[in-house]
């Protein structure tokens, strides 16, 4: 469905309907991500299904996906799997979002209405790694071997085109004199 995910929807008609959303949603697609979770992955898949529970609006959010992130020991490619699942409590107010239970994780549907997309994207948010790193140790020391066996960049002679700038400003006031 084109546009689904970024269309807003009304959270209180799918939460009375138990509606379920399986969408398949491009990560350039999802507000607030880095540009660099965008360049690296394929689609995310979202499943959410929305009800009701002791009063309150709910919505069960499944993603699951392939991404790339930088690892921070060699800060090469690291392909990560997505598969996070989370209830959170879809409130219209903030005032709303006080009488919450504390324990439980909340999303502001502003005026009842949800952008399935930016649900989506914070949940995926939520479930990065802190510091993403590669699981064996030994892909990062390859990656650093082929960086040290690299040869140096020969040195550059930097262009300084303003070096005589003030010698000839000098001359110039001399000969007006």
């Amino acid at each position: 469905m084109p546009g689904g995910a970024s269309k807003l929807r009304d959270v209180r008609k799918l939460a009375d309907a138990r509606a379920i959303l399986d969408l398949d949603i491009p990560l350039g697609e999802l507000p607030g991500l880095p540009v660099e979770l965008i360049l690296g992955g394929g689609p995310l898949h979202t499943l959410v299904q929305f009800g009701r529970e002791q009063g309150l609006m709910t919505a069960q959010v499944r993603l699951t996906g392939e991404l790339q992130l930088a690892c921070q020991r060699c800060m090469g490619p690291l392909q990560w799997h997505a598969d996070t699942s989370s209830t959170v409590l879809l409130i219209e107010s903030e005032a709303e979002a006080d009488r919450a239970p504390a324990e439980c994780e909340t999303y502001l549907a502003a005026d009842g209405r949800l952008n399935v997309a930016a649900l989506a994207a914070e949940e995926l948010l939520l479930s990065l790694p802190i510091v993403p790193l590669h699981q064996d140790g030994n892909e990062c020391e390859v990656k650093q071997a082929a960086l040290a066996s690299t040869p140096a960049p020969t040195e550059q002679v930097t262009a300084r085109p303003f070096a005589d700038l003030r010698a000839l400003l000098e001359r110039g006031a001399k000969r007006k004199d």
